[in-house]
This record gives C-alpha cells, structure tokens and sequence, in this order.
C-alpha cells in the first residue's frame, strides 16, 4: 500500500467558513506605543496523530498594529493570526477595530480566515500565496509599487526572492514614540528562552537541537524548505535535502539585502519574543554562525 504523504504546510489554511477552536494564549500586551503581541500555542487538530496532539506544541506570536485614521477612529492591522478566546476578542475590540489582516508567511495563516469574517477586514498576502477558501473578499496581493500596502504610516515591504513558499519581512517606519520595526514570520526567529510555556519539552528540546534557541536566529528547516532544489536531472532524481553551501548561497545575499537596504532598531517575529533593540547586530550574527560556508 503506498503511503499517503500529507500536504505541505504552506498550501494547506483553514477555511474561513469552519474556523477552528482558539488555543491556549496570554493577554494583549503593548510592547511599542500602539504595538501589541498576542503569544500562544500552536493548535492542532483531531486529524493529528495522537502522540503528535499530546506531546507537539509550538508557540507563535501575533503583532497587532495600531493606527487613527483620518476621521480619528482607532484601526487595527494585525499580523501573524492568532485565533482569540472571546474574552481576549473584547479586549482587542477595546483597541479598535480590526481592519486589516496581513499574511507574511506561507507557514502561517490558519486563523485569518477567521479574522477576515468576523470583522470583514481587508485581506493581504504576498504574491504566490494560497489564501482560505470561503473568504468575504479576495485578498489583495502586497507590494510596495504603488503603495499597495496597508494604511501604516510610512511601512514598506522586502521580500525574498525565488522562494519555494513566499514569505516577506514588513518594515514599520520610527515615529517620535517608537523605534522602527520589522515584523518576521519564519524567516527570523527569537527564542531567547527555552523556557516557553506555550513550547512542549519535545519542541524546546528540538530548538536546541537544531541550533534556533537564540537571539534573532534564521530558520534552519525553513532555510533548508526554502531553498530551491537544484535543477540538475540527477539532483532532482535523488531528492537530496540542499546542501549547506546552497543554502547560504542562496539566502546569504538576501538576508544582507535585508540590512543594506531596510531601516529597522527592533524586531517582532512570528515566534520567540520581541527584540527592542539592535536587530541588526543580532541578525548579523545569525548570518555569520549560521551562513558562512567554513
């Protein structure tokens, strides 16, 4: 009998129409004037294998973005989805209201069919994506041409290029309260702690073990997921993982784009905790430990 072999993560979201259950989460918590995270766990689901459901749980961090707009109403932009338990809905509606829902990763994006219904809220993804279906409206694709971005004041865009799965890295502008910020999904990690309570021993075992626990630290599966295949006939008969060499030859010259090219002090990824300052210096790091070739 063959062995069915799942979907991948990146095509797979739930349908807007059967929105799945809010997982265990901490408060709202303000980290920059009108910058929030909402942290919590990862859910899963009755199609898991049990083992999977009892003992593999990972955190993930949601940024909600605050703005006023033009008729002085608070509107909230939010990233990375979260699914909230209603309580913590009341509390996020105590911000404002949510108009603007963005998916940076293609890893992430279960909970914001749930987001785009609920608030009839404007729905933003990076070209290539796959969206959920039964969505209110299609989503709008983001790019910095333009200015097709949501309404943030001064907020750009980088995106990576050639990925398997697209992914980008928002870019929000300083303001006399606040640093600038780059929020992250995948790409750039923060597990200062493993610690987590929202992480199983197993999955705080495993950040270790694959060299993620860190400040600012690359992906390492996403890295090896996203680094196209080599197009030889040979290579692509073997299904060989791509090499360290491939990878950092294809990710190296992006990540330092990233810092010529981007201005940001702090960084919110989509898992780990804030950083609130020199980014930068950290991420370089990353890049040196983890894509120079010895």
């Amino acid at each position: 009998m063959t062995k069915k072999i799942p979907p991948h993560l990146a095509t797979q979201t739930v349908a807007a129409d059967q929105p799945r259950k809010a997982a265990r989460h901490g408060k709202i918590e303000e980290v920059f004037t009108d910058v929030f995270i909402v942290r919590g766990r990862m859910p899963s689901t009755a199609a898991r294998p049990l083992f999977e459901r009892l003992f593999i749980h990972f955190s993930r961090t949601m940024t909600i973005v605050r703005q006023v707009n033009d008729e002085g109403e608070a509107e909230l932009t939010l990233f990375n989805t979260l699914r909230l338990n209603e309580k913590t809905l009341d509390q996020l509606a105590q911000l404002g209201r949510v108009k603007h829902v963005v998916r940076l990763g293609s890893f992430h994006g279960v909970d914001d069919g749930f987001y785009v219904n609920r608030f009839t809220a404007k729905y933003w993804i990076v070209d290539g994506m796959i969206n959920a279906d039964g969505l209110r409206s299609s989503p709008d694709v983001l790019s910095n041409e333009g200015g097709n971005l949501p309404p943030l004041t001064g907020s750009t865009l980088f995106e990576f290029d050639g990925l398997a799965y697209p992914e980008a890295i928002y870019l929000l502008s300083a303001t006399n309260t606040r640093p600038a910020i780059a929020i992250t999904t995948d790409s750039i990690q923060n597990h200062t702690s493993l610690f987590d309570r929202d992480n199983s021993l197993l999955v705080s075992f495993g950040i270790w073990r694959i060299g993620l626990a860190g400040e600012a630290r690359l992906g390492p599966i996403w890295l090896r997921e996203q680094t196209p295949r080599t197009t030889t006939k040979e290579a692509a008969n073997t299904g060989r993982p791509p090499s360290r060499r491939e990878v950092s030859a294809f990710f190296k010259p992006q990540f330092e784009r990233l810092l010529d090219t981007c201005d940001f002090e702090a960084l919110i990824a989509g898992h780990g905790w804030p950083i609130r300052a020199a980014a930068k210096v950290s991420i370089q790091r990353s890049i040196d430990d983890q894509l120079l070739v010895r």
